[in-house]
């Protein structure tokens, strides 16, 4: 039904599969986004009303495919409603595509019905958001699931995967990597395979599920912090990474203290000079009231911060980035996500950032840094923010991750 598009071997089969649950593990380049927007628009195409639901870690990766279906319903000469904002809807007929983020643990989620739910970067998405919050939208009208992503270590992406591969007749899995799109250039290939380590290549491209192996931030930690509560009380604080060469200047803001914080924003961004850096920075930290800001001094730091505390009204301080200020800081961050004291916002290149993010041991001690190929601004933007945190009241530092309130 849809003019013009024509699947790859990979993506027919993902297609023609009628499993209730289809797990589709694929490299980067694959198609995947193309093949999502493919099966959303066919279904809508269809005489029966359906109603649709696109799931992504955030809004930003849930429209990418969001969009394309618009696109691919226009190439059939129809003519959908669309509307972005507040939250993006697109209506054929009597039949809706809703695209969700995983914010606020799926908050705004729940409650609705489907006949299909599509989401994207699975792998990203918590377990208990899947299984909890959107599995249930399908029991009244018998709708079906589909869990496509890039791999992320072996957590139950990985498990629903072996599933589908030792003969579970309701779960449908295929795992392709990205030379199994014939449209992509081997030239391309060879470039990314230079520019990443083995390993890492073979998680982004090949789609291999492989151990984490040096991962600091583990997959559950992560995952837990995306689904805590959020209390939006005590002081704002902000970390700044600035750029070098090729990286991104990164910006986290906090709010809490070392008890408990959550996160209110981050951003990053790369190719501006430093004084358009800078007025974005105090757009930004004046925005959500900003009491103190640690920014990443090395280098050219010290202008930077100097120019930084010209700017806004904010307690701005630089950190000097040694090894062994690095490893506190990094250390300092693990702890607050291995005790759930973190709270974190479903922000893509954030949750990459995180699971790349590796130590080392050399004969020099431990290095922690991103994987090669990957950049880590946003890693060490949260690690300083999290430093700017005030100390937790008297009488409730944890040294565990047992809750002060909890007995033995």
């Amino acid at each position: 039904m849809l003019v013009g598009w024509y699947p790859h071997a990979g993506q027919r089969a993902f297609l023609e599969s009628r499993a209730p649950i289809r797990v589709l593990a694929c490299g980067r380049r694959w198609g995947k986004t193309e093949v999502i927007a493919a099966e959303i628009a066919s279904l809508l195409l269809e005489p029966a009303p359906r109603q649709i639901l696109l799931v992504a870690p955030s809004m930003e990766q849930a429209l990418i495919p969001f969009e394309r279906v618009a696109g691919m319903l226009r190439q059939c000469q129809q003519a959908p409603l669309m509307r972005r904002s507040p939250a993006p809807v697109l209506r054929l007929g009597q039949s809706r595509l809703w695209a969700r983020s995983i914010a606020r643990g799926g908050l705004y989620l729940r409650g609705r019905k489907a006949h299909l739910i599509v989401v994207d970067e699975a792998a990203y998405v918590p377990e208990a958001i899947v299984m909890e919050v959107l599995l249930p939208m399908l029991s009244d009208t018998g709708g079906r699931l589909a869990l496509v992503s890039t791999p992320r270590g072996k957590n139950y992406f990985y498990r629903l995967y072996r599933e589908g591969q030792e003969g579970n007749r309701q779960i449908w899995s295929m795992r392709s990597p990205s030379w199994h799109n014939p449209l992509l250039s081997p030239a391309t290939l060879l470039i990314q395979a230079q520019l990443m380590s083995e390993r890492q290549f073979q998680v982004e491209y090949g789609a291999a599920f492989l151990d984490d192996a040096g991962q600091v931030f583990r997959t559950e930690w992560v995952d837990r912090a995306l689904m805590l509560p959020i209390q939006h009380e005590g002081e704002v604080v902000a970390g700044v990474d600035w750029a070098r060469a090729r990286d991104w200047t990164a910006v986290a803001i906090l709010q809490g203290s070392q008890q408990a914080a959550c996160m209110l924003e981050s951003r990053r961004w790369q190719g501006l000079d430093w004084a358009e850096q800078i007025e974005r920075l105090a757009q930004l930290l004046t925005q959500y009231g900003v009491q103190r800001v640690l920014c990443d001094r090395t280098g050219l730091g010290d202008p930077l911060v100097e120019a930084l505390q010209k700017a806004v009204p904010a307690a701005v301080e630089g950190v000097v980035f040694t090894r062994a200020v690095k490893q506190h800081l990094v250390e300092g961050l693990a702890l607050m996500l291995e005790q759930a004291r973190l709270q974190l916002l479903p922000d893509m290149a954030l949750l990459q950032e995180l699971y790349h993010f590796e130590m080392e041991t050399t004969p020099n001690g431990l290095r922690f840094e991103a994987a090669h190929g990957f950049h880590d601004d946003l890693v060490m933007a949260l690690a300083l923010a999290v430093r700017a945190l005030p100390p937790a009241p008297a009488g409730q530092v944890r040294t565990s991750g047992r809750r002060v309130n909890e007995r033995s």
